[in-house]
């Protein structure tokens, strides 16, 4: 069985964490490389202002404090609408010693003066890891960054990079209708794509790797909405979540740990539940992050009430899609109902706007506890 490096992943920015859905590591014999990846939304902007300049300064220090790795560079962002709802990434390369370290990260806008600081411990083990994430990077105006689909139009290029450590005998590549193979493929690899695509989008994107008799197949890296779920939500909204999902024993843990610890506990909670454990993403906190964003969007009423508070937010994070929605919006002499249905979970949950105002609140709650 391959074994993989797992990180643990507590970055704080600012006040807000960025954890471990949005930075990567990934040690190789050349060194740890560091994946950053900052929503675009991230970035502010003077009045009519067509580039933000922004002074991004590293350093990594070990365990015993000492100053291992630093450097300091600027980035221009452009001030581009078609950059909405990407990633900019920020990748690093350092020789550093196994061992815990610690990174800060300082991001200052020269201009308007803001400031976002990060502080994250990590761990350099001493295996290399085997099976990194693949990034797909767009570079448009000579601009590079994580895009949210696979559209060609406007680009200059996309590519694909990935790197690993497992001895590859072979890389296949499949876009849509066209399949690639590279023998002996050497790491880090680097592929154009828009060579190899046929039209203006590529609408399917796999890649595999072949070592000996095992295939490994790599889900490679797209803007998702949860890129930014840290910088929505603070820990302590974070612990609220979790609490929907947990049973009984992880919310008796969790409600006990102090509030200087909660970035701790959550990063624990999500890797107890990671389906694929030992891989650098975690399918399961990306669903749930997604099912958050869905109710806040869907489930609003005002700014007081965010929808993931509201029971029918609860019930979509709980649950998710139901099978079946049946809206009675006008009844005579009751007030307006949706009736949610889960049949494949034998379950449908009653909501009514009691009052009017379009906050719907669970009428069947103990349907919501049943065989829990």
């Amino acid at each position: 069985m391959l074994r993989r490096i797992l990180f643990s992943i507590i970055l704080v920015l600012g006040l807000i964490p960025l954890m471990g859905q949005e930075i990567m590591f990934e040690t190789y014999d050349h060194g740890t490389d560091i994946w950053i990846l900052l929503p675009y939304d991230l970035f502010h902007f003077g009045n009519n202002e067509d580039v933000a300049q922004y002074q991004v300064s590293l350093q990594i220090k070990n365990s015993r404090g000492s100053q291992v790795a630093t450097d300091e560079t600027q980035i221009m962002i452009p001030n581009r609408e078609w950059l909405h709802g990407t990633a900019i990434p920020i990748r690093r390369s350092y020789d550093l010693s196994t061992g815990t370290h610690n990174l800060n990260l300082s991001l200052r806008n020269r201009k308007l003066g803001d400031k976002q600081n990060f502080n994250k411990s990590f761990n350099v083990g001493s295996q290399a890891t085997e099976l990194g994430q693949a990034y797909v990077i767009a570079t448009r105006d000579d601009f590079s960054y994580i895009p949210e689909n696979l559209e060609l139009h406007n680009l200059q290029s996309l590519k694909l990079v990935h790197s690993f450590a497992i001895g590859a005998s072979r890389l296949i590549l499949e876009l849509d209708q066209v399949k690639q193979l590279y023998d002996d493929p050497q790491s880090p690899v680097e592929i154009d794509l828009t060579s190899l695509a046929e039209g203006d989008s590529i609408s399917s994107l796999r890649l595999s790797l072949d070592e000996m008799n095992i295939r490994y197949q790599i889900e490679p890296l797209l803007y998702r909405p949860w890129f930014s779920f840290n910088h929505r939500y603070s820990l302590k909204d974070q612990m609220e979540q979790i609490r929907y999902i947990a049973n009984q024993n992880e919310w008796r843990v969790l409600r006990k740990v102090a509030a200087n610890k909660h970035s701790d506990a959550i990063e624990s909670f999500w890797q107890a539940k990671d389906p694929s454990p030992g891989t650098l993403r975690n399918e399961y906190r990306e669903y749930f992050y997604q099912r958050v964003l869905y109710a806040d969007e869907h489930f609003t009423i005002h700014s007081r009430l965010k929808g993931w508070k509201s029971d029918r937010g609860r019930i979509y994070i709980k649950f998710g899609e139901p099978d079946q929605i049946i809206n009675d919006a006008f009844p005579i002499g009751r007030a307006p109902s949706i009736t949610w249905h889960y049949f494949r979970l034998n379950r449908s949950f009653i909501f009514a706007d009691e009052r009017g105002f379009g906050q719907y609140r669970l009428r069947n709650k103990d349907e919501e506890y049943k065989d829990f």
